[in-house]
């Protein structure tokens, strides 16, 4: 009797030393594959420059080297840009990147291909935390091929930083109450005021949704009353430059300036722009909201390729099914399993679904929205394998082959297609740039034109600041005439001027008669000199 009992428990350290070493081959497989995925050829897929990588990247490159950005403000807490306004905090994690390697594409693409890559394993640890291991690695797998945050992760929009942070703010808040480790749950309070920097949309999401999680958090006894203040007071603190910032954009209040920091005053706010709070027919707009973002959490796409593939969406177009099937089990109160910490991710959606009402939609102004999706779609994937294990690894299959179909398709996208992208701008403004004692004028088709020229030829911020001139400084997006010896022109419009350097797109050509000057062609361009 002995002898079959110490053989069993023998056979049970066995299966758990076998369990442990494939759950530790697979970690490791999924951590170098997600990577991979995120950092291969960043900076050659997409394959062009979109204009607010432009914008960062230059913004980065002007702070790191002047102390100001382009509007001539001393490290701002939000960035004018355009003149709309644009988030900051991806500018400054750009900077040390910028000190590396240059201001290039890679430097404006590397932040948040790290951040995508750090996200992977604290995903596999949140919920390995609120489940268990096998929870854990599926949802490691999960977000390692999700088409949403590999797009995301493969260039520079600053709004794509704040899933990520808010995603790190829940791995380390439930750490920090599970293992009573107070330097980890004050730290997830810290990322949360720090995301604040991140997107707009933040200002309104985080006191709608650390309230409520608090409270309920404390009801439940797993934090003090002190500890939740505390909380609170935490993000106030870290966030209060980018409150005075609303404070004084919402009352037309002053400008606050310093050398080391500006809090500045904006002639449009990008945060008013792009919520219906501030717009006549509210509950109109509302409504259009709330339905047209419904319509494309349901479809995966709002028809922006740089946000979501047409086949593929932000979670592959069958995972729906999947995230019903969590989201049911969620609101039953006899749960099949239970997963702790289910109610952050109630919150969460809720939050998110009240968002949709003020903010005019698309995939990345909904980006605070998709991580607790992810959540009650992995939760129903996971309820799947413990129901029907016998047919899981079919379902596994197809999301191993729609992602390598995925894979494929996205690495042939032609981003220069895309309105806002433009690629093989480069070589093509340095050539034109050699004529240092001429004029120079490029074409309006060219997207934002003049951030690439900035850009590309590392300007100096200084002469820019001193030389720049708007057609109007007051407008939501200041359109820019000139600076230095760069002409922005309508070329169709324009009457070409002798001893000087054009630069258009081949599309244009028909409409100059080429034939009486010198021209040199690339890729999607000419450079013609007169």
């Amino acid at each position: 009797m002995k002898t079959k009992k110490m053989q069993w428990i023998k056979e049970k350290i066995n299966r758990n030393k076998k369990n442990v070493t494939t759950y530790t081959f697979l970690f490791f497989a999924l951590l170098l594959i997600g990577i991979l995925i995120r950092t291969i050829g960043i900076s050659k897929f997409p394959n062009a420059l979109n204009c607010d990588e432009a914008s960062s990247g230059y913004e980065a490159f002007s702070l790191l080297n002047y102390g100001i950005d382009r509007n001539g403000k001393h490290f701002p807490v939000f960035l004018i840009a355009w003149g709309g306004g644009q988030n900051a905090l991806l500018t400054y994690l750009i900077i040390p990147f910028i000190q590396l390697f240059g201001l290039n594409t890679l430097s404006v693409r590397l932040p948040l291909a790290l951040v995508g890559c750090i996200s992977l394993p604290l995903v596999y640890f949140l919920f390995k935390k609120i489940g268990n291991q096998k929870l854990g690695l599926l949802a490691f797998f999960f977000f390692t091929i999700c088409p949403w945050h590999i797009m995301k992760s493969r260039w520079g929009l600053e709004s794509n930083l704040f899933p990520d942070i808010m995603i790190w703010f829940a791995f380390f808040f439930i750490k920090g109450i599970e293992e009573k480790n107070k330097y980890c749950y004050y730290f997830s309070f810290l990322l949360a005021g720090i995301s604040a920097y991140s997107y707009g949309t933040s200002y309104y999401f985080l006191p709608i949704f650390l309230i409520p999680l608090l409270g309920y958090t404390y009801y439940k006894k797993k934090i003090s009353l002190k500890q939740a203040i505390y909380s609170l007071t935490i993000v106030g603190i870290v966030s209060l430059p980018i409150i005075f910032y609303v404070l004084i954009n919402t009352f037309n209040l002053k400008e606050i300036a310093f050398p080391f920091l500006t809090i500045p005053k904006l002639e449009v706010n990008r945060y008013q722009e792009i919520t219906s709070i501030f717009k006549g027919n509210f509950f109109i707009n509302s409504l259009s909201n709330f339905l047209q973002s419904i319509r494309i959490l349901i479809t995966q796409n709002d028809y922006l390729p740089w946000n979501a593939m047409k086949w593929y969406g932000i979670q592959y177009l069958y995972s729906s099914l999947f995230t019903c099937v969590g989201i049911i089990h969620s609101c039953k109160k006899k749960k099949k399993i239970t997963i702790k910490y289910d109610y952050l991710f109630q919150i969460w959606l809720v939050v998110g679904i009240i968002l949709t009402f003020i903010c005019e939609p698309n995939i990345n102004r909904l980006n605070i929205l998709i991580p607790p999706l992810l959540y009650y779609t992995i939760v129903g994937l996971y309820l799947v394998s413990l129901k029907i294990k016998k047919y899981f690894y079919v379902i596994l299959t197809l999301y191993v082959v729609s992602f390598c179909s995925f894979l494929y398709n996205y690495t042939q996208e032609d981003f220069t297609t895309y309105g806002t992208f433009e690629g093989h701008l480069e070589e093509v403004i340095a050539f034109a740039n050699q004529w240092e004692n001429k004029e120079i004028y490029i074409t309006e088709k060219i997207q934002s034109s003049y951030i690439h020229v900035l850009f590309y030829t590392k300007y100096d911020t200084r002469k820019f600041v001193e030389t720049v001139v708007y057609e109007d400084e007051k407008a939501p997006f200041k359109h820019v005439v000139s600076f230095g010896n760069f002409h922005f022109i309508d070329i169709e419009n324009t009457e070409i001027q002798k001893n000087a350097v054009y630069i258009i797109k081949k599309e244009e050509q028909e409409k100059l008669e080429l034939e009486k000057y010198k021209v040199y062609s690339f890729k999607n361009y000419l450079v013609m000199e007169t």
